[in-house]
């Protein structure tokens, strides 16, 4: 069984070696190792090419460049447009996987002849506490396999449960599912992840858990995930809760309720304190009156009401008492 493991590659020369050789020396041998060049500005693609050319498993990697900087969702969209594999494990270029991770994973496909998603565990360097390392399933109270999109959506959105890891990464996913559910990545977000897994999620019917160690991801400060980009971050959060309520299903309000109103009383907060961006602000103020307006009609009455404090004046949330207030809130 082929499976297909895609790398978008930009500006990881300090990483890409390690994360190359660890998909090249799997113990399982019948893969495809996917590179996408995405036009970064080092020698990322010279190391990895002079990898490939050495090593006995260099015949087994397809190298694809785009024609200019698109991206990580776009290198990934490329990567599954040319993956030949019945499934697909995406591996980020400054992390990497343990030597047995495909056939980890691989065996708990073949024991679970259905599945649509595997879940690999994961170890984070630096360490993070217990409490805070949500990637780790060793902390999660999972079986070991589960058939029921109910039980997916309470442990995607409950906030008071175990939670489903939302990295795309760490995942071997049929590839008949990515594209027969058309779950591509929409370009130009820094959260990508999030909103892809909302939609995997909406027709995700069976999922397998593995708390063997798979895959160590490692945290790059100086990233685009911890370079602390406000703007973008405000501005693909927007994004990302615009389409996400523009897919509300009545079914499971709950759950929307308990994971993305957090998400955006925190971003509204931010706006509001943090940045004096008018276009984005007036933005998510429209998406609070579309939220709003929505939930009425639906007879989503309790719901909508305290979504309301939302469209006070700019001037109120910097206010002494509201500012202290909200800075906590956007602490906790």
């Amino acid at each position: 069984m082929l499976i297909s493991i895609i790398i978008p590659i930009y500006n990881v020369e300090l990483y890409i070696e390690r994360c190359l050789l660890s998909a090249l020396n799997q113990t399982y041998r019948d893969i495809e190792i996917i590179l996408v060049d995405d036009c970064g500005q080092d020698n990322s693609m010279v190391v990895a090419q002079q990898i490939v050319k050495n090593h006995p498993n260099g015949h087994k990697v397809l190298i694809l460049k785009h024609e200019h900087n698109r991206g990580l969702s776009a290198a990934r969209n490329t990567g599954i447009d040319a993956s030949s594999g019945e499934y697909v494990y995406y591996l980020d270029s400054d992390d990497e996987i343990t030597p047995n991770c495909i056939e980890v994973l691989l065996n708990m496909s073949s024991k679970y002849q259905w599945v649509e998603v595997v879940q690999g565990n994961t170890m984070t360097i630096p360490k993070p506490p217990i409490k805070k390392d949500w990637r780790n399933i060793h902390t999660k109270n999972f079986p070991e396999f589960v058939n029921s999109n109910k039980w997916i959506y309470s442990h995607f959105y409950g906030m008071k449960k175990d939670q489903i890891p939302v990295n795309a990464w760490n995942k071997l996913i049929k590839r008949k599912f990515i594209v027969d559910n058309d779950l591509f990545f929409q370009e130009g977000l820094i959260h990508e992840d999030e909103m892809w897994m909302f939609f995997m999620v909406k027709k995700l019917n069976s999922i397998a858990f593995t708390s063997e160690y798979t895959y160590i991801h490692y945290i790059t400060y100086g990233s685009i995930m911890q370079s602390g980009n406000n703007y973008k971050n405000i501005q693909s959060t927007y994004i990302i809760l615009r389409k996400i309520f523009d897919d509300f299903d009545d079914l499971h309000y709950e759950y929307f309720k308990k994971k993305y109103l957090r998400v955006l009383y925190y971003e509204m907060c931010s706006i509001n304190l943090n940045t004096d961006e008018s276009e984005l602000y007036h933005s998510y103020k429209t998406l609070v009156k579309n939220i709003i307006r929505q939930s009425f009609k639906r007879g989503k009455i309790f719901f909508a009401l305290p979504i309301y404090i939302l469209l006070m004046p700019q001037f109120f949330y910097k206010s002494f008492v509201c500012k202290q207030f909200f800075r906590l809130f956007t602490k906790l």
